[in-house]
């Protein structure tokens, strides 16, 4: 009776809370792993989104795990998490670095044997058959060397990714000249100006350029996504006072704010994962999710029936004039707080930056 009642009390435990699993697929002859991660009452009949969270140069899954771990955000709003690992790169050591080069052509660049993007391109396809993934929501985010990897893939993947997330790291110099946008693609990034890793103003090296500038990084997502190229500032509340670093959020929409790049500016941050080490006014994996969370393959979930009840409601009023603080009347709009007045009596404050 006892060894009954252990069982069932482990069963009960089971339906109630999410499983953690180490799983593998073959891909063109590699045993790729994975760490799985299924919400409680995981059911495959419903067509869940999917999370792809990847670590760090030189580190595993499991060290990712530990750094971003996203069971209980699974578990509240019901995705599937994915954690893969980098295979050993034969021409650094057997380190596990994800692969971000694939033809060489810069100084001391060497392209691993394998293709990281086919992995994921057949892992993607693995559990949609497996487990019913919705290819509609299908996000990525990764930190260094895995945000590395996660720019290629929102770059020579965008077929199948929704929208990525990047920490600590701009865009590599082969990303950015071989990227190719094809729907809508929500980006996220949060980089600290004091990071020596991934530098904020890029990397280049002996008049080589490595890596491109956190700005040029968001001007090629502006472009590709048709964003207005003004951005909106936002001062993010620094909750902790003892961590050396606050940050700013900058924002870029387009037209019809059906598609955004948001830019977590952490002024004094290394290279960090904010929230789990380093910065602590924002938690990485959450600010991430919570942003990507309202895209699908076609830009916001809710943009069809939210902007048509927007657009009618700008139709509907008028701007009469836009004033400064000091209520003075003005007609430069950009780089100070600004108060937009409509014939209805509503404001708007804005803070426009070029």
């Amino acid at each position: 009776m006892r060894i009954f009642i252990t069982a069932l009390v482990y069963l009960i435990s089971m339906s109630m809370f999410g499983q953690l699993s180490n799983e593998s697929i073959l891909v063109d002859g590699l045993n790729r792993t994975y760490l799985l991660y299924l919400p409680s009452g995981f059911n495959s009949n419903e067509s869940l989104p999917l999370i792809l969270n990847f670590h760090g140069g030189s580190g595993t899954a499991n060290d990712q795990l530990y750094t971003a771990d996203m069971r209980d955000l699974a578990e509240d709003q019901n995705f599937i998490l994915v954690y893969p690992n980098a295979h050993p790169d034969p021409n650094s050591n057997q380190e596990t670095n994800w692969q971000v080069v694939t033809s060489g052509d810069l100084p001391f660049t060497v392209p691993n044997p394998h293709s990281d993007i086919i992995f994921i391109d057949n892992l993607i396809d693995h559990l949609h058959t497996q487990l019913n993934v919705d290819l509609n929501r299908v996000y990525a985010l990764g930190y260094s060397n895995g945000g590395g990897f996660t720019f290629d893939l929102g770059c020579r993947l965008n077929n199948k990714i929704t929208g990525i997330g990047v920490v600590a790291r701009t865009m590599y110099a082969e990303t950015y000249n071989n990227c190719e946008v094809t729907h809508p693609t929500p980006i996220v990034t949060i980089l600290g100006t004091e990071d020596y890793v991934s530098n904020y103003d890029g990397i280049t090296y002996e008049g080589t350029l490595y890596y491109h500038s956190n700005n040029s990084t968001n001007d090629l997502w502006i472009e590709s996504n048709n964003l207005i190229p003004t951005s909106n500032l936002s001062l993010i509340p620094d909750i902790n006072s003892n961590d050396g670093s606050t940050v700013e959020l900058f924002s870029w929409s387009s037209e019809d704010e059906c598609i955004d790049l948001y830019h977590y500016k952490v002024n004094g941050g290394g290279h960090d994962w904010p929230g789990t080490f380093g910065n602590m006014d924002i938690v990485s994996h959450e600010i991430i999710w919570s942003h990507l969370s309202e895209y699908g393959m076609n830009g916001k979930l809710d943009c069809n029936s939210s902007n048509i009840n927007m657009n009618t409601a700008i139709l509907s009023k008028k701007l009469t004039k836009i004033v400064d603080a000091l209520g003075r009347e003005i007609d430069h709009t950009t780089n100070q707080i600004l108060f937009h007045i409509y014939d209805d009596g509503s404001v708007e404050k804005k803070f426009i930056i070029q």
